[in-house]
């Protein structure tokens, strides 16, 4: 009986120290690219505001938007276009952060293409799993007749001449083609932000139903993971220490200057080009350009109003 009471006075105080516990999931393995939640865990922020957060990353075959619908997690990062098309398709979602506010969506083609135009009848990877849809439609829009070639999360098509262009994150791919040896011109380059489609990308999405009823900790979730992420812009190399770290944890094949450059990247996507700082804020203006371009494209039947997809302040 001793022991049973002891156990119950246990789990009170664990309950009064840690607060409430969220799981949050990254739409991918540990990398740079969610560098400010790893640490707002590590420094104690979430903790801080009586937050006990978990960490969990997604495998290849079950992504972070799935394991949220499943109900494994509670917190997931999202981009805007993935966000609205969801919505549009009765997928209820929340942001409860918007950490960029630009996009890094670019396709990089092989030496001898120097303009979009020559794209017209040529193969492009794209990934398997998404982040593709606004290339498609800028695509779509100029009317290039292309043929687009899946792959799941790797170089190894371009870099063998198998495809003649990629998709490439100006953070990830972009950089891995760079330190490949392949032979580019920076001509054949064409980043979306530069050709009217600078859509941000990441943020911190819930369900409607879990945001309704859990404010009060979504915004002080939101309100750490801002803080980590500002004490990573300043602190940029004790991040990569940090992020190189988890990686390896998790038994994650990467390398310090690729998570480096990826971190410079990232920050600088976090800018917004009006104002020259982050703001953690989505734009009215943005999501109404997303809808714009996704209906179309045909990728969503209705628009996403602004007050669907964000807390009220």
């Amino acid at each position: 009986m001793r022991k049973i009471i002891t156990l119950f006075l246990l789990s009170i105080i664990s309950i009064f120290t840690y607060g409430q516990t969220l799981t949050f999931t990254p739409q991918w393995a540990p990398q740079s690219q969610f560098a400010g939640y790893y640490v707002a865990q590590e420094m104690g922020l979430y903790k801080e505001v009586g937050l006990n957060v978990k960490i969990e990353h997604p495998s290849i075959s079950n992504t972070a938007l799935n394991w949220l619908k499943q109900g494994r997690c509670d917190i997931i990062t999202l981009q805007l276009v993935s966000a609205i098309e969801n919505i549009s398709g009765g997928v209820p979602l929340v942001n409860i952060l918007q950490t960029s506010q630009n996009n890094a969506l670019m396709i990089v083609s092989k030496y001898g293409i120097s303009s979009i135009d020559q794209l017209a009848g040529k193969r492009i990877g794209h990934w398997r799993a998404g982040f593709s849809e606004l290339a498609f439609a800028m695509i779509n829009d100029r009317k290039l007749n292309v043929e687009w070639v899946p792959f799941i999360h790797n170089i190894n098509l371009f870099v063998s001449e198998a495809i003649d262009a990629t998709l490439a994150m100006s953070y990830n791919e972009y950089f891995q083609i760079l330190t490949s040896g392949k032979r580019i011109d920076t001509k054949g380059i064409f980043r979306l932000s530069e050709m009217g489609y600078n859509i941000p990308e990441d943020g911190l999405y819930v369900t409607k139903d879990f945001y309704e009823k859990n404010k009060d900790a979504l915004l002080r979730f939101a309100e750490a993971s801002k803080r980590g992420w500002q004490w990573a812009s300043q602190h940029q190399h004790q991040t990569v220490d940090l992020v190189m770290r988890i990686a390896k944890e998790h038994n994650v094949n990467t390398n310090r200057p690729h998570q480096e450059w990826m971190l410079k990247e990232i920050l600088a996507l976090q800018i917004d080009k009006s104002t020259g700082k982050a703001s953690f804020e989505l734009k009215e203006s943005d999501v109404k350009k997303a809808n714009e371009i996704l209906l179309k494209n045909g990728d969503i039947k209705y628009p996403v109003e602004y007050n669907q997809l964000t807390m009220p302040k």
